[in-house]
């Protein structure tokens, strides 16, 4: 499938890559595991390697103490080689997990699939919860659930917001509140569901932060020069905060760097951003449109660094600067 999204389906509206099989709001799990091509599981395979002697009575592989590969039985791929501890979260669990709480009656699931060959696996939940930033500016809340199949890297279960006009993701950081924001362990135990669910119980609570956090940046008035020097270049380019000659030529367009002046374009003409130029909602949703929509090479590499990876980190750090500034 295009845009290295291996499998996917969803519910309701299309995705913004337009891809993906259709199916049913009270789709069941395994309906959905097989219309977002995650029917298969991952098998433990002891590990052998090809001995040097390759004489009749030595054929056989030597046994690798300790470490075992997972196989995805579909297809015999090897998605992790890993030591007896490690305990992947199988795709029918992820979506299981989800569809629990959607059977709750506090979401509806949207979307679920996987990206990078198998790698990540995904469930996508629209909750019963949105906000509006001003008149015809409106947010929805989502739960989403991450498993990647990789060693050293953790499931996540977390509350995400997405702005209607631009389908502009934000993750959410508690400034205020109490809880957690989200749900993170590692492959080294079975998933915990209630502690996840504990966790993500907490939803309602971030998104009414979030709200009045997207309301205090769309009353703070930023220039472009103080959007640069305030808050982008710290987040994105530190480097140059001691340089009072660079920071001037980096605000030139002769001497502004191909990732800054991607940002500002975002920031001028995303969609949606017309009706709140000058402002940091402006700005943050600039940050994101570009996170999400314009940068890397596939919408899926852009989808994984905006939703878990660097840009992910870099909308909160830019969140957290504008907040700092209407303070």
């Amino acid at each position: 499938m295009a845009h290295e999204v291996e499998t996917m389906a969803y519910a309701n509206a299309v995705p913004w890559h337009g891809l993906g099989a259709r199916v049913d709001q009270d789709v069941s799990v395994q309906e959905m595991l097989e219309a977002a091509g995650l029917n298969w599981e991952l098998k433990q395979v002891p590990l052998q390697v090809a001995p040097s002697d390759r004489t009749p009575e030595a054929m056989v592989g030597l046994p690798v103490l300790e470490r075992s590969a997972w196989v995805r039985d579909t297809d015999n791929k090897v998605m992790a080689v890993a030591g007896p501890a490690w305990r992947p979260l199988q795709p029918a669990k992820t979506i299981e997990f989800m569809r629990n709480y959607v059977a709750s009656g506090n979401a509806t699931l949207e979307t679920a699939g996987s990206l990078r060959g198998g790698k990540l696996v995904w469930g996508l939940a629209k909750l019963n919860h949105n906000f509006e930033v001003r008149a015809g500016d409106h947010v929805n809340g989502y739960l989403l659930i991450t498993s990647p199949n990789e060693v050293g890297k953790a499931i996540t279960v977390r509350t995400t917001t997405v702005r209607v006009v631009c389908a502009n993701t934000m993750a959410l950081a508690m400034a205020g509140g109490n809880g957690e924001t989200h749900y993170r362990q590692t492959h080294m135990s079975d998933f915990d569901e209630e502690a996840a669910k504990a966790v993500v119980g907490n939803a309602h609570e971030q998104l009414a932060q979030a709200e009045r956090n997207a309301k205090i940046l769309d009353k703070l008035k930023l220039s472009a020069s103080d959007a640069i020097t305030k808050v982008l270049a710290p987040v994105f380019f530190p480097s140059t905060l001691k340089d009072k000659e660079l920071m001037e030529e980096i605000q030139t367009p002769e001497g502004m760097p191909k990732r800054l002046l991607e940002i500002m374009t975002s920031i001028e003409s995303s969609p949606g951003n017309a009706e709140i130029a000058g402002t940091g909602w402006a700005v943050l949703n600039g940050v994101t449109h570009w996170a999400d929509h314009v940068y890397g090479r596939s919408a899926a590499s852009r989808m994984d660094r905006a939703w878990m990876g660097d840009n992910a980190r870099h909308k909160l750090a830019v969140e957290q600067k504008l907040l700092e500034l209407a303070s």
